[in-house]
């Protein structure tokens, strides 16, 4: 008999439920791969989760057609044009609910190979892509991929499985997470203002971007911010102060608007540690752009003909700390982009750009 339940992480709070009630929302067919996933598998569920299945079809079927699937066993379901892509439903006296995907072993692959595709090109680029990798591939499936648990047809599950590169997804998600100087630059123009308040929710987003990055950097392959506190919690015992600090300012923020300024100044501290154990940890993970590799990308970017000025260096400051150790604290470029003047560091802008000429296209390379 089919089951799932000792596949599930203990979740305290959690109601009692019938397995075949939530199986019979599924609709399987005898050739289906079905992978079981999910924040209840993970470990981060609540009691309010969803039982996350895919089902995983050899080809499209009657499921998978707005007019033949069974609307009336489901809450709603999610369609893109005639392609039913997923159903939901709510489990009755229960706050869990049940969320279906249905994809077919095709679509996997496709969806594989253009991450493979995607990978190539984000190790090409030194800036934060979030838009650009996003519209790309379905995050969400390939980090479930790399946990999921197949309940039925184990062996081809395992032959699509062997296709997914855990620590290749982990750095597109990395390379979506961090680098986004415009929000630096933001929280800077706040700060001038002295709108401390609004800095402060400028601090709050840059920090939890660079703290889901160092979750990234440790392997995690989930890009869904909501559960970052409880990612955190996994990272090495001996980052338990940084990552208790974190959780701490994020979750209580300064107690009251008085305090706004100085929050935004800790916050700034707090991403400043982050990048450095961000750098410490990504040379060893094998699928990450190593330091110099990186440097070499972000100096590409430079070229003979810019028009130089105090933005630009702050730009390059800011970003290559990632792979750069020794640059200005986050507090000190802050500092010089108040007085509208650039802050010291030993980043040999000019020289890198000395031999190169303007970008030909959109990708930002210079020749």
């Amino acid at each position: 008999m089919l089951s799932f339940r000792a596949h599930l992480s203990a979740v305290p709070g959690m109601d009692p439920f019938d397995e075949d009630a939530v199986l019979a929302k599924i609709h399987l067919v005898d050739s289906d791969i079905l992978m079981l996933s999910g924040s209840l598998v993970d470990g981060s569920g609540t009691p309010s989760s969803d039982f996350d299945f895919c089902v995983i079809a050899q080809e499209k079927d009657g499921r998978f057609h707005r007019d033949t699937f069974p609307r009336a066993s489901h809450m709603r379901y999610y369609t893109s044009g005639d392609r039913v892509k997923a159903s939901f439903d709510y489990l009755p006296d229960s706050l869990l609910g049940v969320d279906v995907e249905y994809r077919t072993v095709q679509e996997i692959s496709d969806m594989l190979a253009a991450h493979a595709r995607l990978y190539t090109e984000l190790r090409s680029r030194a800036r934060k892509s979030s838009a650009f990798a996003a519209s790309a591939v379905d995050f969400r499936v390939l980090s479930r991929l790399t946990y999921g648990v197949p309940l039925t047809n184990a062996p081809a599950f395992e032959k699509l499985a062997s296709e997914v590169r855990p620590g290749e997804v982990a750095y597109t998600a990395f390379r979506t997470a961090v680098g986004s100087y415009p929000d630096f630059r933001d929280l800077a123009g706040m700060w001038a203002q002295h709108d401390h308040e609004s800095a402060l929710i400028a601090a709050r987003k840059l920090g939890t971007d660079t703290f889901r990055g160092l979750t990234h950097a440790y392997g995690n392959t989930n890009r869904n911010p909501k559960y970052l506190a409880r990612f955190l919690t996994r990272l090495p015992a001996r980052l338990s102060g940084l990552s208790g600090r974190f959780r701490h300012l994020n979750a209580y923020g300064p107690g009251n608007p008085a305090g706004a300024a100085d929050a935004v100044l800790e916050w700034l501290d707090l991403i400043d540690e982050a990048f450095a154990e961000i750098r410490r940890v990504r040379d060893e993970a094998e699928a990450f752009v190593g330091r110099q590799e990186f440097l070499g990308v972000l100096r590409g970017e430079l070229h003979r003909t810019m028009s130089w000025n105090a933005e630009i260096s702050n730009e390059y400051s800011f970003r290559a700390r990632e792979a750069e150790s020794g640059l200005p604290s986050l507090r000190e470029l802050l500092t010089a982009m108040t007085a509208r003047s650039a802050a010291a560091h030993r980043l040999p802008l000019r020289e890198w750009a000395a031999e190169r000429a303007a970008p030909a296209g959109e990708d930002n390379k210079s020749a």
